[in-house]
């Protein structure tokens, strides 16, 4: 069966931490739950062994009432009994509130006029026994044991009501809410994950590329370095021959010059000795 929280928002970060803390809060609160019914169960445990030790109670005094009814009725007879019991003027009243254990409203009985003095039960000493004074007081026990019961059984049965609202509450949370929220914590992560190692994967992509461009950038002005070398290197060469032939020209111009002034100097010479011979 898909999980249908998946589709809910897109897997971020900022989900995961409110993943995370609905797991944390959903945990806390299956702690809580499951203390909380712990406590409720022993607390049942506990009525539930009262209420059977009062139910065992009751059934042995009813009992010994219906026995005390039985040898009345035989010793008097029913109809004197019949009579009897209804010489009372008030009956038992219950009235119904609620009370508060261990945090949970629980109905609380109480019964008024069940047991009464012997002046109070609307019959005299005269034509009257010690048993019919037993027998009354018997039935007006078992009232008081049955009201108790019923009051227990109705705290019992709210108890059980709490408990299983409380354990569906926490087989919720444990069976499903935190197994959904585990799962998707999971798959929000593992994406992330995912993501984090594509990123990381595209950053060395994009720096290896990066390092060859560079390198290659480099070489190409490493290259372009050296020719510019080169270049530099042929015009210093080419100027120092401009520079030589220059020189050499200058020289060669000179010498040509030196030569023409010693041809001059011999040629003035040779017509000074030839004025100085034609004055002779």
């Amino acid at each position: 069966m898909p999980n249908r929280r998946h589709r809910r928002t897109a897997p971020t970060r900022r989900e995961l931490l409110s993943v995370t803390d609905e797991l944390s809060l959903a945990r806390k609160g299956e702690r809580i739950l499951e203390r909380r019914r712990d406590s409720l169960v022993f607390v049942l445990l506990d009525l539930l062994d009262r209420w059977t030790e009062l139910r065992r109670e009751t059934d042995e005094a009813f009992r010994d009432a219906a026995e005390l009814h039985v040898w009345g009725a035989e010793r008097e007879g029913e109809i004197a009994l019949r009579a009897l019991s209804e010489a009372r003027s008030s009956h038992t009243e219950l009235i119904v509130s609620e009370t508060k254990l261990v945090g949970l409203t629980v109905p609380f009985f109480l019964s008024t006029s069940a047991r009464r003095s012997l002046d109070g039960r609307g019959y005299g000493v005269l034509g009257t026994s010690a048993l019919d004074d037993e027998l009354v007081g018997s039935y007006e026990s078992v009232v008081e044991d049955v009201v108790r019961l019923a009051e227990m059984r109705a705290v019992l049965l709210r108890l059980l009501a709490e408990i299983r609202r409380l354990r569906l509450r926490v087989n919720y949370l444990s069976q499903r809410l935190i197994p959904d929220l585990e799962v998707e914590k999971r798959h929000i992560r593992r994406y992330l994950d995912e993501r984090e190692q594509e990123e990381r994967f595209r950053q060395f992509r994009t720096k290896q590329r990066n390092e060859r461009r560079q390198a290659e950038r480099r070489e190409a002005e490493r290259r372009e370095a050296e020719q510019q070398e080169a270049e530099r290197q042929e015009a210093e060469r080419q100027e120092a021959e401009r520079r030589e032939a220059e020189r050499q020209e200058a020289e060669r111009r000179e010498a040509e010059r030196q030569e023409a002034e010693q041809q001059e100097g011999e040629r003035r010479v040779e017509t000074q000795q030839t004025d100085d011979s034609g004055r002779e």
